[in-house]
């Protein structure tokens, strides 16, 4: 899978900027089940255990997505140090 840091309407490839907005929207699916889990009132009549697997899940892929995210961050920013340091030297 490639991921690049284009503008997410000017190509068909998958951006960082979808992989951030996919790991928010997750974090925010959380908070509403947790939001519903809390005052006892479950999601589409799934039941405790249900809406406690579920929980489990989001929590999890958002995790994943988040790692994601900062790893590719990390690597871009080592690329752009890359590149200032050749520049440099030049």
């Amino acid at each position: 899978m490639e991921v690049t840091n284009e503008n997410s309407e000017e190509t068909p490839l998958l951006t960082h900027g979808d992989l951030a907005i996919a790991a928010y929207a997750i974090s925010q699916c959380f908070n509403a089940y947790l939001e519903s889990y809390e005052a006892e009132e479950y999601v589409n009549d799934m039941s405790k255990e249900q809406m406690e697997s579920s929980m489990n899940s989001l929590q999890m892929s958002f995790t994943k997505f988040d790692a994601i995210v900062k790893t590719l961050q990390i690597q871009a920013e080592n690329e752009d140090n890359v590149e200032a340091t050749d520049t440099s030297e030049e």
